[in-house]
């Protein structure tokens, strides 16, 4: 099995993108106040959604750019990325002094947002495959 070098910087990097316009700009247009009020359950289901595109996305780029082998391409960009933006949020924490979720939860994550990315790496794999095979 080959892995793509390219196909996963640009899947890692869609990653990292997506989840920094995720984690900076969510808070930011829906402020302090409307995340604690009323809409507190449809912000947590839009923050839900948006995780989930970051990771059906970055996986599914990383597949089509490798051409081959989609799930290990994505599953790869999943568990890197995840790793990532652990490494990241924990630097925030250190220089901002903002609170640290902790690294706990993070074999969680990288089981969740690894598989995520494989399986989307696959459709994307399979839907290639469709296409040349017409």
């Amino acid at each position: 099995m080959v892995i793509e070098g390219k196909a996963l910087i640009w899947g890692i990097a869609i990653f990292l993108g997506l989840y920094v316009v995720h984690v900076i700009l969510l808070p930011a247009l829906i402020g302090e106040r409307a995340a604690t009020g009323d809409y507190q359950g449809l912000l947590y289901g839009l923050n839900q959604l948006l995780g989930l595109a970051t990771c059906l996305v970055s996986g599914s780029v990383a597949a089509r750019k490798a051409g081959h082998h989609g799930f290990a391409h994505g599953g790869i960009v999943g568990a890197v990325s995840t790793v990532l933006t652990a490494l990241m949020a924990m630097l925030w924490a250190i220089v901002t002094g903002a609170k640290f979720f902790g690294l706990e939860t993070l074999p969680f994550w990288l089981m969740i947002n690894g598989f995520l990315c494989a399986f989307a790496g696959l459709v994307a794999t399979n839907m290639v495959e469709d296409e040349n095979a017409v």
